[in-house]
């Protein structure tokens, strides 16, 4: 959540939304968790280590649709160098996945 990242993504939810921070340690989290609050949206710290396990688990949440993810664009591996230019421009409103 360092730098501008929390802030940004915070503006990608509405209120109600959820907004999970994977890592858990930084000096920025305390400020993205009162912005959080101020805008109705919860902060959630979560980690893990990873095991087949918890793979299970959370494939078995992505099969429930319990578990969403936003995709933006779909581009083939070739154009990695696209995807790197897109990442760049800060309008993405979810992931890019690249394509074998």
């Amino acid at each position: 959540m360092s730098g501008d990242y929390g802030p940004r993504s915070l503006d990608t939810l509405t209120s109600g939304g959820i907004l999970i921070d994977v890592r858990g340690t930084g000096p920025d989290r305390a400020t993205v968790r009162e912005q959080a609050k101020a805008r109705g949206v919860r902060f959630v710290e979560f980690g893990f280590t990873s095991s087949g396990i918890d793979l299970e688990s959370v494939t078995d949440l992505v099969e429930r649709g319990s578990l969403r993810v936003a995709v933006d664009h779909v581009l083939p591996l070739e154009d990695a160098a696209k995807a790197h230019e897109l990442s760049e421009t800060n309008r993405m409103k979810g992931k890019i996945v690249l394509t074998l």
